[in-house]
């Protein structure tokens, strides 16, 4: 028995005993709750307000998720945000992969490790500028009628299907099971695509059935009267996202109002809090001050609001994982930086040094020293050697054959999702010189070749779909169609390659091959190196590369850091490290230059292996002249071509700075 203090008397001390043994019993089964109460959560019967940031787990490698948790932790934040990507756990149907950068479960324990509690948002649709808003590209080639984010029975099916698989691994990590995660949203943004409540109620119960009752539930949309009367649901949050003034064009303060309206007893939750914006190819690099962002989040601690920071972790999108933003149509970069607090490679910015200030002054800052940049490695140039063309390469890329059709097929009925089909139709009649060249319905962007020589390009992002071109009869002409990202965002189906006809003066082509491309996509479950003719003869048989060709070297590192690639004098392509496909690279069109290269694709102790697929123009007339250079610093806001879209493309269409107070 513990010692008794002397002032109180053994009976009372005894019975103080069994009370206090009887409130630890308590504890252990009732001390873990989260709920609503009275304009604020309840975390474990306390009031409780929580700052989060954005960290989606399949933009930042694994191995950097717990830094990166750490450096969250350390600026004052309580919780992470992340999405559940569908369309990379099931890239075909029944095909579930939930290990290496997909790995959420462990996701969430690494984040309750370091201290953060975790807010879920599991769409099935998320946006988040990834292809087709997380929805895979499959389901359309289930159902070309199939009408996605509604109450349609064949996509019901499939969403139904994924979480009867996903949500029972996410369940133990509820915070009542003594896990992370405080919340869980019900689809993304809906009353931006549709006004459905059945289909809000359908995704709300089944959340319901598989992960019960001691969970709150929440949706989210613009935090606008009339977005939000579409798209919340009963028995469920209403929360909102929204920006500074120059993100979002309005005010906090309405934007809160018109929370309150929705929400009248619950806690004000702004679950997309912008730190920054995302950039397109071709428009200027997206930035948003810090004073501006502090100032809007003054008045969340005013007003005692939850809120998110969309994002605090940006990161990459790695492989063909981006989207496009449609609108005019303009592909999504790469890197998904967003101007965050921590960079894309997972560095603390004067940005987020400000936050931590910020927040220490509301919240206990954990102790231990303030995160710095970690060191990024500079290895100067690599001269890469010509690995063949496409067409030296076919067979490696395409090892099953062309598709035989009477009439081009899409990607989707081919069963490729992402990257590059190459469509070929022989000549059969004369045309006349020149011959208009005609395909309305090419999604997104084909290089024009004739007998393998390019002769064009046309496309949605070019803004033109037809061209003059001379053709004989018996000359091949071969479309290398790029799927350059599916709507992320209003979501329709966004089918990709040829829809329709290809004509030539109004005569329709027949009779097409269809090569799909097999390259290395992300997540690499075993990453391998493309089998390419690496001991191809510099130059073709005219003395000159032929391209859209492959380029290869290897090089070895003195020490392996983090390191950016940057490709002076390359217009458009991929890159591949060790076998991962670090994305697109687009320097002609800006704003990006260099593409980040985590340490953790280099090797060790020997040499790396990196491909570069050049579609249209490379700096290689010369073999000395032939290179890349690996840098310790990224370029993310190069100037862009005159002529194109410029200015910040915005997410959201959200009324004219409406200041007026709510009646």
């Amino acid at each position: 028995m513990p010692n008794r203090p002397c002032c109180i008397p053994d009976r009372v001390f005894v019975v103080l005993l069994v009370l206090q043994f009887a409130c630890v019993v308590i504890g252990l089964t009732e001390s873990r709750s989260f709920t609503i109460g009275k304009n604020c959560f309840l975390k474990d019967g306390q009031p409780f307000r929580y700052v989060s940031g954005t960290m989606h787990y399949w933009r930042v490698p694994e191995q950097y998720w717990e830094d990166s948790f750490v450096k969250m932790r350390a600026a004052g934040l309580t919780a992470v945000d992340t999405y559940l990507i569908w369309n990379l756990h099931e890239q075909e149907p029944g095909d579930f992969y939930f290990d290496g950068n997909l790995n959420f479960t462990r996701y969430f324990q690494l984040a309750q490790k370091n201290g953060l509690l975790v807010v879920l948002r599991p769409g099935p649709f998320i946006a988040a500028e990834v292809d087709l808003g997380g929805l895979p590209y499959w389901l359309v080639r289930k159902n070309p009628d199939m009408k996605l984010r509604t109450t349609d029975p064949s996509y019901l099916h499939y969403v139904e299907r994924w979480y009867n698989v996903s949500l029972p691994l996410v369940k133990p990590y509820l915070y009542a099971n003594g896990g992370p995660i405080i919340t869980v949203q019900v689809e993304n943004e809906y009353s931006a695509y549709g006004c459905d409540v059945t289909y809000l109620e359908y995704l709300r119960d089944m959340f319901r059935r598989l992960l019960g009752n001691d969970v709150i539930l929440f949706t989210n949309n613009y935090a606008v009267p009339q977005y939000l009367k579409c798209g919340t649901c009963p028995d469920t949050l209403a929360t909102g996202d929204f920006g500074t003034n120059s993100i979002s064009g309005g005010n906090i303060s309405f934007y809160l109002d018109s929370l309150r309206m929705f929400n009248p007893d619950g806690p004000l939750v702004d679950t997309e809090f912008y730190s920054g914006w995302l950039d397109v190819w071709g428009s200027p690099h997206s930035t948003l001050s810090t004073s501006e962002m502090l100032d809007a989040a003054q008045i969340f601690m005013d007003r005692n609001v939850s809120f998110n920071f969309y994002t605090f972790h940006g990161g990459t999108n790695f492989g063909f994982v981006a989207a496009s933003s449609q609108g005019p149509f303009q592909p999504i970069t790469t890197s998904y930086d967003f101007n965050a607090p921590l960079s894309e490679a997972g560095d603390p910015t004067e940005k987020y040094y400000q936050i931590r200030d910020f927040l220490g002054r509301y919240f206990p800052l954990p102790p231990g020293p303030v995160p710095q940049p970690s060191k990024k490695g500079a290895y100067g140039s690599v001269q890469l050697r010509f690995a063949g063309s496409v067409y030296d390469n076919l067979k490696s890329l395409c090892p099953g054959g062309p598709i035989y059709s009477t009439l081009p097929m899409t990607f989707e009925i081919l069963k490729h999702g992402h990257g590059f089909v190459l469509y070929r139709s022989y000549i059969s009649q004369t045309f006349r010189d020149p011959t208009v060249l005609s395909i309305p319905g090419l999604h997104d962007r084909a290089i024009v070749l004739i007998d393998q020589v390019p002769v064009g390009i046309i496309g949605q992002g070019v803004g033109v779909l037809k061209m003059g071109i001379f053709v004989q009869p018996g000359q091949a002409l071969d479309l290398l169609v790029q799927n350059e990202g599916r709507g992320g965002f209003f979501s329709g189906g966004d089918v990709k390659g040829i829809i329709g006809n290809v004509s030539l003066d109004g005569n329709n082509l027949t009779q097409w091959a269809m090569y799909p491309l097999s390259l290395p996509n992300f997540p690499a479950r075993a990453p391998q190196t493309i089998k390419l003719k690496r001991n191809t003869p510099f130059g073709s048989k005219h003395h000159e590369l032929r391209l859209p060709g492959f380029f290869s070297a290897s090089f070895s590192t003195p020490e392996v850091l983090d390191t950016f690639v940057q490709l002076d004098g390359w217009t458009n392509g991929y890159i591949f490290v060790n076998g991962h496909n670090l994305g697109r690279y687009w320097p002609v069109q800006g704003p990006q230059v260099t593409l980040y290269v985590p340490a953790v694709y280099l090797n060790s102790g020997k040499p790396n292996v990196v491909d570069v697929f050049e579609l249209e123009n490379a700096p290689c007339a010369k073999l000395s002249e032939c290179l890349i250079r690996f840098v310790d610093t990224p370029i993310l806001n190069a100037t862009v071509p005159v002529g194109l879209t410029e200015g910040r493309i915005l997410k959201h269409s959200y009324p004219p700075k409406v200041q007026r107070p709510l009646s």
